[in-house]
């Protein structure tokens, strides 16, 4: 079904119409690096088994990792540090954060309120909530919509090169810009960015008519009047109130034993 040679001749057409081009991953790093700053804590919600993102800080920041993953690829002797927890339950004090950043994990979410919610909670006052998650009208969320979940997580392990075991449920709760805007709204955060942004057919690499189809619906979707349709979701929310004072007195508090035993209800 899929063929090498499809392959190469996709990723000749992604180097002619894309290379240099910073996507949804590029784009998302890039604001964190804005809202970084020596000494931050920051929250990898729903981090994965790598923490890779949280991995990117400077040495003197603290990174924290939170997901339903058995296994996490930390020590805990140094950040970052992780654990296994429900988002919608956060084991951590409020006001502990700076940073909550949660990259393609909206889209699982059964109740994003209320995830919203501990976001609000744990974050310090002027600290900010980071997301990108695919768009509820994509194309590619569409037919995983559509399918079984059987065969979605077949064909997406097939395509993108990644396990089954790696391809979780979707729900799309909040994830169009309206209503992503009014859930972290709702949660007590202040919009500062908002924007869907498009990205290349990753999706459609295995054929090469298809990823110049692809190719068509990324051009007419960069059109203002179709935002709406582009493929991810990018935001920064804040909460409101003056930044607390710097401290570093709960900066123990975020140790975990390696092994520990899982975290939430």
């Amino acid at each position: 079904m899929f063929r090498l040679q499809d392959r190469e001749k996709c990723e000749q057409l992604f180097q002619k119409y894309y290379a240099g081009r910073r996507f949804s991953r590029g784009q998302y790093q890039d604001l964190i690096r804005q809202h970084e700053f020596p000494g931050a804590r920051l929250l990898d919600a729903g981090c994965g088994r790598a923490l890779e993102f949280s991995r990117e800080l400077p040495r003197d920041s603290i990174a924290v990792g939170i997901d339903l993953e058995e296994h996490l690829e930390t020590s805990n002797e140094h950040s970052p540090y992780a654990l296994r927890g429900d988002l919608g339950y956060l084991p951590f004090p409020s006001d502990s954060f700076d940073l909550v950043i949660s990259r393609s994990v909206v889209e699982h979410l059964n109740d994003p309120r209320r995830v919203f919610r501990e976001f609000h909670r744990v974050l310090k006052p002027g600290g900010k909530v980071i997301l990108a998650t695919p768009n509820k009208y994509d194309y590619v969320s569409l037919i995983a919509m559509l399918l079984p979940y059987r065969w979605h997580r077949k064909l997406v392990s097939r395509v993108v090169g990644v396990s089954e075991d790696d391809v979780f449920p979707t729900l799309y709760r909040a994830n169009t810009l309206s209503k992503l805007n009014r859930e972290l709204q709702a949660a007590g955060l202040e919009r500062r960015l908002l924007k869907a942004i498009n990205h290349y057919p990753v999706y459609l690499m295995f054929s090469p008519v298809l990823f110049r189809l692809g190719i068509l619906y990324e051009r007419l979707t960069s059109l203002a009047v179709l935002e709406c349709l582009r493929g991810t979701l990018l935001c920064v929310f804040e909460k409101s109130g003056p930044p607390a004072a710097a401290s570093n007195k709960t900066a123990g508090k975020y140790k975990v034993k390696a092994g520990a035993a899982p975290v939430g209800r």
